[in-house]
């Protein structure tokens, strides 16, 4: 389980860059979905028959973070991790999914209000708008964080979104460069036409679960993700080759 970051404590200097995390994180979900496409492709659609009732989304989506925690840590994965997550993780999962509804409807509320106010409030109230945007871009950001730490073990629902709004703040960087790199992994699959229905909801929990454990290196080094997969472009397009250039997956 995370616990607040030492960050009065620690040494800045000598903490890694944003670059020094994305590069790895994103090296390992690219291999890590490279061997499990087919269970992921299932994991997808099973995904999205638990989330057609709606209230049962967040839960849903917990279930499919469970699955990818089980392959990042490259235990041996199935359907039914997806499922006993879903189980597990029902109660504060639909939690935040009230959360997250009363928050939406709150922020759309006052934007619509004050970018509306007319007269001498006009001025001010656009200000007004302005800043509740940046609140939500606040919001959607920390979401990067929140089911990963859910799976990792936190139950509080008040402590989740607090500790994921400090690992926000405490690495803007690398908290936008996850999400645009999700944005970048949905926007190619949406491309691709089924892809969007197939698979993006699987990739996207994969991206920011090795996302999340690359990161915790940064605050406890006991926790860091297994050495970065060794494999290029040859064991991707030529896999039988593999043995002949040295390249092999970590033990």
């Amino acid at each position: 389980m995370l616990t607040e970051p030492p960050i009065s404590n620690r040494d800045r200097s000598a903490a890694p860059t944003a670059a020094d995390l994305l590069r790895p994180a994103f090296r390992q979900f690219f291999w890590l979905s490279y061997d499990h496409i087919g269970l992921l492709i299932l994991a997808n659609l099973l995904w999205i028959l638990l989330s057609l009732p709606i209230v049962t989304a967040p839960a849903a989506t917990a279930g499919l973070f469970h699955l990818t925690a089980k392959i990042a840590r490259r235990e041996d994965p199935s359907l039914r991790d997806l499922i006993g997550g879903f189980r597990l993780f029902f109660k504060p999962a639909s939690l935040i999914g009230l959360v997250d509804a009363a928050i939406a409807v709150i922020l759309w509320i006052n934007v619509d209000f004050y970018s509306h106010l007319g007269g001498h409030a006009s001025i001010p109230g656009m200000l007004f708008a302005g800043l509740i945007v940046w609140a939500t871009a606040f919001w959607v950001l920390i979401h990067a964080h929140l089911f990963p730490l859910l799976i990792s073990g936190e139950r509080s629902v008040r402590s989740l979104f607090r500790k994921s709004a400090v690992l926000t703040l405490h690495n803007p960087a690398f908290t936008v460069g996850i999400t645009v790199q999700n944005i970048s992994v949905t926007v190619i699959c949406a491309m691709t036409g089924i892809g969007l229905l197939a698979i993006a909801g699987a990739l996207t929990a994969v991206l920011l679960t090795t996302g999340h454990r690359s990161l915790l290196s940064r605050y406890d080094p006991g926790s860091a993700p297994p050495p970065p997969d060794q494999r290029g472009w040859t064991d991707l397009w030529r896999p039988w080759e593999a043995g002949k250039t040295g390249s092999s997956r970590p033990a």
